[in-house]
């Protein structure tokens, strides 16, 4: 769907710091993946997450450059959230005024005011995606139904290592 996308020069927050996404995916494979911030406490998502920290290392053998979770909330909130469940090897990018995710196509709002996407991950390298997966998409604010198959870590597994 989004493979092959160029993505542009959109500011993101990292490690309290604002970067460019042109610079900061420059040169290098990375593994980029959402967390709704809605559903952040729910188990299916501290298994997602907990899963992506856990392969981490396998997933660098593969050829992956950074491990990144993205999120639409401030970094402050996600380096809480992210330090309560003790992930301290996937790097975290705020994307809190939703550029970036608008830039993608997955950005969405309720109502006209508060801002959420549905969970995507994808493969990008040199800035370009290089492949995309997208759990399908719940209507309205339920993102509950959201399965977490499509963005498993075990799905970007199989594609790096040529099982997919």
């Amino acid at each position: 769907m989004k493979s092959g996308l160029r993505l542009g020069n959109i500011p993101l927050s990292l490690d309290k710091s604002i970067i460019n996404s042109k610079d900061f995916f420059a040169n290098k494979r990375v593994l980029f993946f959402s967390i709704n911030k809605e559903d952040f406490n729910s188990e299916k998502v501290n298994n997602k997450i907990i899963k992506f920290e856990n392969y981490f290392d396998r997933i660098k053998k593969l050829g992956i450059d950074d491990v990144l979770c993205c999120m639409i909330d401030s970094y402050e909130n996600i380096k809480n959230k992210f330090e309560l469940f003790k992930i301290n090897k996937i790097k975290i990018i705020s994307d809190e005024k939703g550029q970036f995710n608008e830039h993608l196509g997955v950005l969405n709002s309720i109502n006209g005011n508060e801002n959420f996407i549905y969970s995507y991950m994808a493969i990008i390298t040199d800035g370009i995606i290089e492949k995309w997966w997208e759990e399908l998409k719940s209507t309205g604010k339920d993102l509950k139904k959201e399965k977490y198959i499509e963005t498993s870590a075990e799905n970007s597994i199989n594609y790096l290592s040529g099982t997919e």
